[in-house]
């Protein structure tokens, strides 16, 4: 039986985008079998006509709104993953423009080999309307007991192996997403590290996941509608720590892997959320380095309040957990 590709689209007040998203899946070298676009209609109504107005204009493609009533990403996300018929589920944002071979380059993997649970391409950084291609410098990893890779707007030399993807630009498959419980809707703020969560949870199950860099969509990058809108504002930072540590520790238990990582979250920490070493290595190197995402000795202390909060959303989740044994872990 064929493999059926469903695309998720979740949108929020982007209608010129969403439209350009549309018009690029519409040009497809193979067809999506479904594009499923989560739409806000009491806050959204321009994102609903433009729907309504690319359906008119091409009756023959298969797609479906979702009506959704409360904000955030992973509520629109799981309300595209109840309501699709596929086997694959292409999780686009809304803000970027699948390129014409995109899917026909992702599907051959899932196609060719059962054992591959997901794929992702780079999601090209558009920079003052011009693509910025740059080569990646090492694969998407998780490195033990928390350091997390991610040259998700790269190219690499060759189809990899790797740990985890960004949303705006991957794939999964469905019924492996479904055993995992989707995705999980207890994170913070943005939902920050959201996609890390279901990748773990996907190749837990033992699924390959890959990084092919012909699956290229154009990525915008427009402003975000809701959520953590400045990621140096303590209330984003914390927010990051927390979702970082939460998801790291449904991966790794409560045991030693666990406290490592905790160790290793308070002393060294990522990018987004620093321990000791990334806060004051990036206050010295944001005096010869101007990089927008490099945080300093300002983002420690709600950096650690996250840290906290995480370990306490892990507790919480394993008490849900163990009373709910049919949901994966």
């Amino acid at each position: 039986m064929a493999i059926r590709f469903s695309i998720f689209v979740p949108t929020y007040k982007r209608p010129n985008l969403l439209r350009r998203n549309l018009e690029a899946l519409a040009v497809q070298t193979r067809q999506p079998d479904e594009v499923l676009v989560s739409l806000r209609p009491d806050e959204d109504p321009e994102g609903v006509a433009t729907v309504d107005a690319f359906l008119q204009a091409h009756p023959d493609l298969n797609v479906r709104k979702v009506l959704v009533y409360e904000k955030g990403i992973v509520v629109a996300e799981n309300a595209l993953l109840k309501a699709a018929t596929g086997d694959i589920a292409c999780l686009l944002d809304d803000d970027a423009i699948a390129r014409p071979f995109w899917l026909e380059n992702l599907a051959r993997h899932y196609e060719q080999d059962q054992r591959v649970g997901g794929v992702a391409g780079p999601a090209i950084n558009v920079i003052d309307g011009q693509p910025d291609p740059r080569q990646a410098r090492f694969r998407n990893r998780l490195v033990f007991p928390g350091m997390i890779l991610d040259q998700s707007t790269r190219h690499t030399d060759r189809v990899v192996r790797v740990d985890h993807f960004r949303g705006a630009n991957m794939s999964l498959r469905i019924d492996a997403l479904r055993r995992h419980g989707g995705f999980d809707g207890d994170l913070l703020g943005d939902c920050f590290r959201f996609e890390l969560d279901a990748c773990l949870g996907v190749a837990r199950q033992g699924f390959r996941l890959l990084f092919d860099p012909q699956v290229e969509a154009d990525h915008h990058e427009a402003p975000r509608g809701s959520g953590n809108r400045d990621r140096f504002e303590a209330l984003t930072i914390r927010n990051n720590g927390a979702n970082e540590s939460y998801v790291l520790l449904k991966h790794y238990g409560a045991g030693p892997a666990g406290w490592l990582h905790m160790l290793f979250a308070f002393t060294v920490g990522n990018f987004p959320c620093p321990g000791l070493a990334w806060a004051f290595g990036g206050s010295f190197l944001r005096l010869f380095w101007k990089n927008r995402y490099l945080l300093g000795v300002g983002a420690l202390w709600p950096a650690w309040q996250g840290r906290v909060a995480g370990w306490r959303m892990y507790r919480n989740w394993r008490k849900g957990a163990a009373s709910s044994p049919g949901v994966q872990s």
